[in-house]
């Protein structure tokens, strides 16, 4: 391994926050495999529970997990820092954790409430990455999570109000507003950190500084998730294909610039390039499939039937954002000891699923959703297992010390 290389200084903090993120996942797998096969059928509040489990309990923990990693380093931090920290990083944990009761067991103001508090703590995890920025050399990975989180504290605000509107039957938000906070941390806030991540694999552990296009590249979709949220929240229609447009300009020019990269990656062995290619193609069919939604629909999302917006969600959930951190997960962590047909299964499983389960919504392809459903499941299980095994004191003590983004090794 390379002598210079060493942990991150939070590296405690990071592992803490992926085994949180990990627990909260099981129970957002559970609910879809059994809602994928028709098994259970969950009432709204139960959908919902599952639905923030995932992007709430696994992405958004994971996000800042690897906000830790990019914007703290290897710089020197005191004990009172990590106690802080750490204090953090448990409070996030268990604040997300009873945020995802609340959608599960009620509609009443415990929603809000504990919305309130979530949005807080997103918002200290921002203002903490803000206090790093003038000690970072950014690079992309970097702007493009300012970017998200920035974003994340806007889309939290907005789902604390349609909590309250759910909650009292008062007004807190422009009349058809109610899709601007799913928008905005579908599109604004999880797209930027995908491609960030996506980026980051290819560039493990330090990212080089940022150039004008990687930079240009995240604020074109930073603006189009402001703009999507405007037109969504003041029912200007027009202003959709505008917000997507945006997107597409920051996909091209990412695609551009990773070209190289991505012509490297070797499919056939396990590696950490393989799993960011398939993020940028999620990205990819997310913009696309958002664009075929604005023309059809003319810009009214209200119009879009829900299966279709459920493979939306969907393929950026897994397709994109997943991939692309279990592609920082891969880069982060050394396997020794680890079969690597593991990593084959779930990666085969995982975006095969992916893929017939958002066909099949798409298709309103019953006995597909009930193959897929559960065929997805089952590779996410897996693909925890190994990255739980290998985060865990013993193994990582040996093998998260040597960075492993480079494609094909």
């Amino acid at each position: 391994m390379p002598a210079d290389f060493q942990r991150p200084t939070y590296w405690p903090e990071i592992r803490v926050l992926l085994f949180g993120a990990m627990a909260i996942f099981l129970y957002t797998i559970g609910i879809g495999i059994l809602n994928g096969m028709d098994i259970v059928d969950f009432d709204q509040r139960r959908i919902l529970g599952h639905v923030h489990g995932g992007t709430l309990g696994w992405l958004t923990l994971s996000i800042f997990a690897a906000s830790l990693w990019l914007f703290g380093g290897n710089r020197p931090v005191s004990q009172q820092g990590h106690t802080r920290m750490m204090g953090l990083s448990a409070v996030a944990i268990a604040v997300f954790a009873v945020y995802i009761v609340a959608f599960s067991t009620t509609y009443g103001n415990f929603r809000p409430i504990m919305g309130t508090i979530a949005t807080a703590v997103i918002a200290l995890y921002f203002l903490w990455i803000l206090l790093q920025v003038p000690r970072v050399e950014l690079g992309v990975p970097h702007w493009g999570f300012l970017a998200a989180m920035a974003t994340s504290v806007v889309g939290g605000v907005l789902g604390v109000l349609l909590a309250l509107e759910i909650a009292t039957g008062d007004n807190y938000l422009p009349e058809g507003g109610e899709d601007a906070h799913p928008a905005t941390m579908v599109v604004g806030f999880l797209f930027p950190v995908a491609l960030g991540m996506a980026e980051w694999a290819f560039t493990f552990p330090t990212p080089p500084r940022a150039t004008r296009a990687g930079i240009i590249q995240m604020v074109f979709p930073f603006l189009g998730g402001v703009v999507l949220m405007l037109a969504l929240l003041l029912e200007i229609d027009p202003l959709a294909p505008v917000a997507i447009l945006l997107e597409v300009i920051g996909v091209v020019i990412f695609l551009v610039r990773m070209r190289r990269h991505f012509r490297t990656v070797d499919f056939m062995t396990a590696n950490a390039g393989r799993l960011a290619v398939l993020s940028a193609v999620g990205s990819v069919f997310v913009i696309g499939l958002a664009q075929y939604f604005v023309i059809r629909y003319e810009g009214d999302f209200d119009l879009v039937p829900i299966n279709h917006l459920l493979a939306l969600d969907h393929a950026q959930f897994i397709g994109s954002t997943t991939n692309a951190i279990f592609a920082m997960l891969f880069a982060a962590t050394a396997f020794r000891g680890i079969d690597s047909r593991w990593h084959h299964l779930a990666f085969v499983l995982v975006n095969v699923g992916i893929a017939g389960f958002v066909v099949s919504l798409l298709g309103d392809w019953t006995i597909g959703k009930r193959v897929f459903a559960p065929a997805m499941g089952t590779g996410l299980l897996i693909g925890l297992g190994v990255f739980a095994y290998a985060l865990l004191p013993g193994v990582s003590e040996d093998t998260v010390a040597e960075p492993q983004g480079v494609p094909g090794q």
